[in-house]
């Protein structure tokens, strides 16, 4: 596959991020189902609150059902367990006003993720800003008609004006063709991979892609120093996302605990606290170096 370069790309062709981003997804045009969902069709949803009808009333301008992925579609098999059903994939593509506010995008993507039964590819455009979220599903085993959210993975906005080089790799990475075709479980994880795997290059400082013999790893040779990271990749998503929570809990408490130092004035209770500092400081210092 061609490693595209979508700064340039975008300067050149004049071509909106969203554009370029489908073109790459190459999706087959079997699946297109350019269906829009009102937001009328939103807000009569009982389950819904007060809060998130004024979300969907005040801030998303459209919601399109774009492209169904399931066997009728494109020639994948369904996989269903007692605790998971991947029927089919839906891809859906939101718009929103463009007096978005901080922090709205995240209650968007879990309410869309909410509202649509099936794992859905999420598509949030802003003007000629792009957000991609996934989202892992199980059975509700106290109620096996509904589906639970066990974790929402997002990018933050993307903007070719300003995409950075890990960006770039993961843009070229997020492609059908660099999925599995086993099952649907097997393809959206490996889409879930690859935002995982943006993520973690905000930490490691490199976007490594799953199949490091793919295209993108042969783009420059600075992924060739990617395989001594092969111990990371080769981790499941649950385990990954593990690491990167604990990741989290730790730089809060770290924050914390240096908040309480400065207003310390005690000098047993501020060593003590120096103490607990070093331990936490030193148990993210082994994670980042596992990522």
């Amino acid at each position: 596959m061609e490693y595209k370069n979508f700064n340039s790309i975008g300067e050149e062709k004049n071509q909106l991020l969203i554009d370029m981003f489908f073109d790459h997804l190459a999706l087959p045009d079997s699946t297109f189902l350019g269906t829009r969902i009102t937001k009328k069709m939103l807000i009569d949803n009982n389950e819904l609150s007060s809060a998130d009808k004024k979300l969907v009333t005040d801030v998303i301008q459209s919601v399109e059902w774009q492209n169904t992925l399931k066997p009728e579609t494109l020639n994948i098999p369904v996989y269903v367990t007692d605790a998971v059903e991947y029927l089919e994939v839906a891809v859906i593509c939101v718009v929103l006003k463009t007096d978005e506010k901080k922090g709205e995008l995240t209650k968007i993507n879990k309410l869309l993720h909410s509202l649509i039964p099936y794992p859905v590819i999420l598509l949030v455009k802003q003007e000629a800003k792009l957000a991609i979220s996934l989202a892992d599903k199980r059975i509700n085993q106290a109620d096996k008609s509904k589906l639970v959210i066990e974790h929402i993975y997002s990018s933050d906005w993307l903007n070719t004006k300003n995409i950075t080089e890990n960006e770039n790799y993961f843009l070229n990475d997020f492609s059908l063709k660099n999925t599995s075709s086993i099952n649907y479980f097997e393809l959206y994880h490996d889409f879930i991979s690859m935002l995982i795997g943006l993520e973690t290059s905000n930490i490691s400082g490199r976007y490594i892609s799953k199949n490091n013999s793919n295209s993108i790893s042969e783009a420059s040779d600075r992924q060739s120093d990617d395989l001594d990271s092969s111990a990371f990749i080769e981790k499941s998503n649950e385990d990954k996302t593990s690491l990167l929570r604990e990741l989290g809990a730790l730089e809060t408490e770290l924050s914390s605990i240096r908040n309480k130092i400065k207003k310390e004035t005690q000098m047993n209770i501020k060593m003590r606290l120096n103490v607990e500092a070093k331990r936490i400081k030193n148990n993210i210092k082994i994670i980042r170096e596992d990522i």
